[in-house]
């Protein structure tokens, strides 16, 4: 947990169409007999100070997790910057936000830690895990400060996290963990090949 100076708030995006699995949602996809979603809150829980969830049109299911739930004030779909501005618009208090995906269960144990100490260290108000040379901007740390210029992207009809948070000067940060730390779920044969790994 940090410093109240320093508080994280981690936002469980789960509000996709998860096209590619047939429009399902995948937090209550089962991996060993557990949904993604109690999976991901679970290892969140133990590196942010409060958790908030956007949710869109699975919002029901995700309610009896016990933290509010939101869904995007925008219409339309327009990706995951949408929830990430809601976020920060229905809870006014967010210092830091701290991004995880429904889809991806075993981000590092650690990762919030360093990503807010890189913050702190390097004077940044968005940093991003790279591993293996791979960037994963759905699990940046974000600054509240930073929700002005995400509407006026959005607002503009851009939607890439990547090219925003590269606007915003974002800080990259290489992260070491085994597998499957950034495995995330996007096909049915994606599902079976993690199950097969996480046994």
């Amino acid at each position: 947990m940090s410093e109240s100076m320093d508080r994280v708030t981690g936002l469980l995006l789960a509000g996709g169409q998860a096209k590619r699995m047939g429009s399902i949602n995948k937090g209550a996809v089962q991996l060993n007999d557990r949904p993604f979603a109690e999976l991901v809150i679970g290892n969140l829980s133990k590196q942010v100070d409060d958790i908030v969830i956007s949710a869109n049109e699975y919002a029901s299911y995700f309610k009896p997790f016990g933290f509010e739930v939101i869904k995007d004030k925008r219409e339309g779909f327009l990706g995951p910057l949408a929830g990430i501005e809601s976020a920060f618009i229905e809870i006014p208090d967010i210092q830091w936000l701290f991004c995880a995906t429904v889809d991806t269960p075993f981000f590092p144990g650690d990762l919030v830690s360093v990503l807010l100490k890189k913050t702190k260290n390097n004077n940044r108000l968005c940093v991003m895990p790279v591993h293996n040379g791979r960037r994963y901007p759905l699990h940046s740390l974000i600054h509240a400060s930073l929700l002005p210029s995400l509407s006026t992207f959005l607002d503009s009809g851009e939607r890439a996290v990547g090219y925003w948070l590269k606007k915003c000067g974002v800080l990259e940060v290489e992260v070491e963990a085994p597998f499957p730390a950034f495995e995330n779920i996007n096909t049915l044969e994606e599902l079976s090949l993690l199950k097969r790994n996480t046994k």
